[in-house]
C-alpha cells in the first residue's frame, strides 16, 4: 500500500464537487444583498455567529474560521454527539485514548483528557474542573441543542486555558424555538443501545422555560482483543479477552430566561451523571474483575445581559457554579501481575468530589461604523476538600507494596497537595475591531488577554511538609485582518497564540494508582498559530472556503509511558497545512457538503526518552482526510449519506518493538466508512428513521500510541432506529 494513495482520489473528489456545484447554479456569478446572504441558516458562510468575537457577525465577516451545525443537519445526518459533528468537520479526527473517545485536531493526537477544546454553553465555558475535559461524546446530549458554532484555531485570548485547538460554542433552545411545546425522541439499536429525549418549554409574561431530559446506555464496542498484561493460556499462547464498553448516562437540563421587567436574565442547572467501564484497563491491563467507574457533575450558572435595554453599551454579568463527583471501584492489575509482586491483583476506590465557581464582568461600547470596544474581567476558584473515601490494597502512600492478606486500607488524599487550599485564576481582556478601512475593504480585529492562576501548596514529599506556593503568568494575543473583496467574497489573515496552564489533577495528584504529578517541573502550554483564509459564497446555492495554516505546539502534557502515568511535558510540534470545505444545494431536493484536510509534520522535539523524535514525518494522525456528506428530501422521505475517509496513520520507530510488531501492523491502515440515514416523515411532527453506521462492515482502527500490543477497532456496522414527535 503506498504511502499517499488516497491524495488523487481526494484531489479529484473536491476539483468534481467543485466544478458540479458552480455548474449546476447560475452560469454567472452575482453580488447578492446582504438579507439574501442572511436567509440559508445552515449555511457554511452566511449564517451569523457571536462565539468568534462575542459580536453578532456574519462567519464571513467573522476574525476566526467557524462552521455553524444546525439542528436540523444535526437531525438530517442521525448524530448523536458532538463526535460525530467534530469527526465530519475539516481539521478534526476521531482518536482514542483508553476507554475514551476524543478529538485530535490538525496533526496533534488527543490524550484521554480531551482537554485542548473549550464547551461554551450560551457563552458560558463547560469543561470539567478536574481534569480540563471537553466532554465531546454521547454523555453530552444534543436534546437541548439549537445550534453549535465551531471554531477552529485558537481563541484564548477570549476564553482562557483550554481553546487551543478551538472552541465549540452550544446554542441552547428557548420554547420559540419549538414547532410546538416540545419533542419526544426514542432511538434504539445494536448492542442495545438505548437513547430516550425529551425537551419541554413554555412562556409566560415574565419567563420562559426549557427542561430536557437524556438517558442513554449501550452495551458499547465489546470484542476480543489482546491486553498489554502477557497473560497466557495453558498452551503457552497471548490470551485475547473481551473488552468492556458498557455505558450510560442521564443529562437533566433546565433554563428560565427572564421577560418583561426580568429581561436580560438567564438561569441554568445542568445534572449530569455517567457511568462506564475502561476498555483494555486503566493501565492496559484488561479487568479480571468487574469495576464500577461512575460520574457526576452539578453546574448552575446565572446570567444578565442589558442587550435589551442599550444596544450601544451592552453589560454582562455572569456567575457559574461547578461540583464534579468521582465513584471510582478501579481494578489496575489482575492476579500474580508483574511475576507475582502482586499476588492478588491491584484494587483502588475513591469516592471524591471538587468544585469551582466561575465569574465574568464584561462590557461591550459600539463606537459606530461596525467598530466594537469589548473588555472584561474572569475569575475562577477551584478548592478541593478531600476524600470521602480512598483505599486500596496495596500501599500507595509509600512504595506501592501490597498488605497482608490483600485487607484494603485508608490511602491519603488523591490530591493532597492542595487539600483544603484553593486554586485562583484571574484574568483580564480586551478587544477592539475597527470600523472597515480602505474604502470599506478591511476590517482589524485585535484581541488581547492576560491571566494569572496561583496558589499554595503542601510539599508532601519533603520531611518539614512546607507550604510552597506557585504561580502561572500568560498572555494570549489575537489578531485577524479581514478583506472584503466582495459582500460574497472575504480573505482573512489571522494570527493567534493560545495556552493551557495544567490541570489540578496533571498537577497535585498523589497517592494513587490513576495519576501521578510533577508539580515543580510542569509548565504551561502553548500553541502559536497563523492561518490564511478564502471564503466565498461562489453563486446563491453554493459556498466554499479554503484555508492554509501553520502551527507551532509547545509543551504538550501527556501521561509518561516512562514514569508511572507521570502527567508531564512530553514534546513540541511544528505543523502546517490545508483545509478546504465546500457546501451545495444542487437542487431543491438535494444537498451536498465537504470537506478535506492535509497535515504535514515540520519539526518535532521530544523530552521523553521512551518516545522517538518524527521531526519530517507526521504520526499518530492521518495525514489525509475526507468528508463528504450528501441529503436527499423528497415528498416525505429523506436519505443521507455521510462519508468518511482517511490515510494511513504512521506510528513512531518507539512504538515498534520486539514484543509488539507481531500484534500489529507498522501503520494503521487507510479506512473508508460510510453512514446513511432514511426517514419518513408521516406529518410534519412525526418522523420515524433508520440510522447505519459503518454500512459496510468493516474493520476500521484507530491508533494506540506508543509501544503496547493492540490498536482501537471502531464500531462494526450498527443500526438505530429512530422515532421523533414533536407535541
Amino acid at each position: 500500500m503506498k504511502k499517499h494513495y488516497l491524495t488523487p482520489l481526494f484531489i479529484f473528489v473536491f476539483l468534481s464537487v467543485s466544478f458540479l456545484s458552480v455548474a449546476q447554479n447560475d452560469s454567472s456569478l452575482y453580488q447578492l444583498s446582504i438579507d439574501e446572504l442572511l436567509q440559508p441558516e445552515e449555511n457554511l458562510l452566511t449564517g451569523k455567529v457571536s462565539s468568534a468575537s462575542k459580536i453578532e457577525q456574519r462567519v464571513l465577516d467573522a476574525p476566526s474560521i467557524v462552521n455553524i451545525i444546525s439542528k436540523e443537519r444535526i437531525n438530517k445526518y442521525g448524530w448523536v454527539s458532538l463526535n460525530d459533528i467534530l469527526y465530519r468537520q475539516a481539521g478534526f479526527s476521531p482518536s482514542q485514548d483508553y476507554d475514551r473517545k476524543t478529538v485530535s485536531s490538525r496533526g496533534v493526537f488527543e490524550g484521554w483528557n480531551n482537554n485542548h477544546l473549550l464547551v461554551l454553553v450560551d457563552g458560558v465555558p463547560y469543561n470539567d474542573n478536574l481534569y480540563g475535559s471537553a466532554y465531546t461524546s454521547e454523555i453530552t446530549p444534543l436534546i437541548f441543542t439549537k445550534s453549535v458554532e465551531l471554531i477552529r484555531g485558537p481563541v484564548s485570548a477570549l476564553y482562557g486555558a483550554n481553546a487551543m485547538n478551538g472552541a465549540i460554542g452550544i446554542n441552547t433552545v428557548s420554547p420559540s424555538d419549538f414547532r410546538q411545546n416540545g419533542r419526544v425522541q426514542i432511538r434504539l439499536g445494536s448492542n442495545n443501545k438505548q437513547i430516550y429525549d425529551v425537551v419541554v418549554g413554555g412562556e409566560s409574561d415574565l419567563v420562559a422555560a426549557v427542561v430536557a431530559f437524556n438517558s442513554f446506555s449501550t452495551l458499547g464496542n465489546e470484542y476480543m482483543s489482546f491486553d498489554d498484561s502477557e497473560r497466557i493460556d495453558n498452551a503457552g499462547n497471548f490470551l485475547q479477552q473481551e473488552i468492556n464498553d458498557k455505558r450510560s448516562s442521564y443529562y437533566l437540563f433546565g433554563k428560565l430566561e427572564g421577560r418583561g421587567k426580568l429581561a436580560g436574565f438567564e438561569l441554568q442547572y445542568h445534572q449530569h451523571d455517567w457511568e462506564s467501564e475502561t476498555g483494555h484497563g486503566w493501565l492496559f491491563f484488561i479487568p479480571d474483575q468487574p469495576e464500577a467507574i461512575k460520574e457526576n457533575r452539578k453546574m448552575l450558572s446565572l446570567r444578565y445581559t442589558s442587550e435589551h435595554l442599550n444596544k450601544k453599551l451592552v453589560q454582562e454579568y455572569v456567575i457559574r457554579y461547578q461540583h464534579h463527583g468521582l465513584d471510582w471501584n478501579m481494578r489496575y492489575y489482575s492476579d500474580g501481575a508483574l511475576d507475582n509482586f502482586y499476588p492478588l491483583g491491584v484494587t483502588e476506590y475513591l469516592k471524591t468530589s471538587a468544585e469551582d465557581v466561575f465569574g465574568r464582568m464584561q462590557y461591550k461600547y459600539s463606537l459606530g461604523k461596525e467598530s466594537v470596544l469589548l473588555a472584561g474581567v474572569e475569575g475562577n476558584m477551584f478548592y478541593y476538600g478531600g476524600d470521602d473515601a480512598h483505599t486500596s490494597n496495596i500501599d500507595l502512600n509509600s512504595d506501592f507494596s501490597p498488605f497482608l492478606d490483600n485487607d484494603p486500607q485508608p490511602m491519603n488524599a488523591w490530591l493532597e497537595f492542595i487539600e483544603s487550599k484553593p486554586l485562583i485564576n484571574l484574568a483580564l481582556f480586551a478587544q477592539y475591531t475597527s470600523p472597515r478601512l480602505l474604502n470599506g475593504l478591511l476590517q482589524t480585529t485585535v484581541t488581547l488577554r492576560y491571566d494569572n492562576q496561583f496558589f499554595n501548596y503542601t510539599d508532601i514529599y519533603s520531611a518539614e511538609r512546607n507550604e510552597e506556593s506557585k504561580s502561572f503568568e500568560q498572555f494570549s494575543p489575537r489578531i485577524g485582518l479581514v478583506f472584503h473583496a466582495k459582500p460574497t467574497l472575504t480573505f482573512k489573515v489571522l494570527g493567534g497564540r493560545a495556552f493551557r496552564t495544567p490541570t489540578p489533577t496533571e498537577m497535585f495528584g498523589a497517592n494513587t494508582y490513576s495519576l501521578a504529578s510533577n508539580i515543580n517541573e510542569l509548565s504551561a502550554e502553548s500553541i502559536t498559530t497563523f492561518e490564511v483564509v478564502g471564503e466565498w459564497q461562489a453563486s446563491q446555492k453554493t459556498i466554499m472556503r479554503l484555508n492554509t495554516f501553520y502551527t507551532n505546539f509547545e509543551d504538550i502534557i501527556a501521561y509518561s509511558v516512562a514514569n508511572a502515568n507521570l502527567s508531564t511535558n512530553l514534546y513540541s510540534l511544528t505543523n502546517f497545512g490545508i483545509e478546504y470545505e465546500i457546501e451545495s444545494s444542487l437542487s431543491s431536493d438535494f444537498q451536498i457538503m465537504g470537506n478535506y484536510s492535509f497535515v504535514q509534520r515540520l519539526n518535532e522535539t521530544i523530552r521523553d526518552t521512551t518516545i522517538t523524535e518524527s521531526p519530517n514525518k507526521l504520526t499518530w494522525y492521518p495525514a489525509h482526510s475526507l468528508n463528504v456528506g450528501l441529503v436527499y428530501e423528497k415528498n416525505k422521505f429523506l436519505t443521507s449519506l455521510m462519508v468518511h475517509a482517511q490515510s494511513q496513520v504512521e506510528r513512531r520507530s518507539s512504538d515498534i518493538t520486539d514484543r509488539t510488531k507481531e500484534f500489529r501492523q507498522e501503520q494503521v491502515a487507510a479506512w473508508v466508512t460510510l453512514d446513511t440515514k432514511f426517514a419518513y416523515h408521516f406529518t410534519s411532527y412525526l418522523e420515524l428513521g433508520l440510522l447505519i453506521t459503518n454500512l459496510t462492515n468493516q474493520d476500521n482502527y484507530l491508533i494506540k500510541n506508543n509501544s503496547y500490543r493492540f490498536d482501537y477497532r471502531m464500531n462494526k456496522r450498527n443500526f438505530l432506529l429512530n422515532l421523533k414527535y414533536d407535541f
